[in-house]
C-alpha cells in the first residue's frame, strides 16, 4: 500500500510541477511582450498615454488564442504602418534578449 501512496504522491508532485512551470512560462512570455511593446511604442514615437494604450491593446490582442504566436508579425505590421524600419531578425533578437532578462528576474526571486 505504501508503494501505491508513493506513486500517487509522485503523480501529484509531477502535476504540480508541470502547472507551476506552465504558469512561470506564461508570466515570462507576458512580461517579455510588455517590455517589447513598451520599446516598440517608444520607437514608433507614441506619447505616454498612447504608449500605454498601445501596450495594453497589444497585450490583450496577444492573449487571444489565434494571436499568441503572431506577436512579432503584429509588431512588424505596426512598425511598417508607422514608417519604422526594423528587420525581423533584429526584432527576434530583441524579443529573445528581453525574454532572457525576464527569465533571470523570475529565476532569481
Amino acid at each position: 500500500m505504501q508503494d501505491v501512496m508513493s506513486m500517487n504522491d509522485l503523480g501529484k508532485a509531477i502535476e504540480t510541477k508541470f502547472a507551476m512551470d506552465q504558469e512561470l512560462a506564461f508570466k515570462i512570455e507576458n512580461q517579455t511582450q510588455i517590455l517589447v511593446a513598451e520599446w516598440a511604442a517608444e520607437r514608433i514615437g507614441l506619447d505616454p498615454d498612447s504608449s500605454k494604450k498601445f501596450v495594453v491593446e497589444l497585450g490583450e490582442w496577444s492573449l487571444q488564442p489565434s494571436h499568441n504566436k503572431d506577436f512579432k508579425t503584429r509588431l512588424m505590421a505596426d512598425f511598417s504602418a508607422n514608417g519604422v524600419e526594423i528587420s525581423e531578425n533584429a526584432l527576434e533578437r530583441l524579443i529573445e534578449l528581453k525574454r532572457q532578462q525576464v527569465k533571470r528576474k523570475y529565476l532569481a526571486s
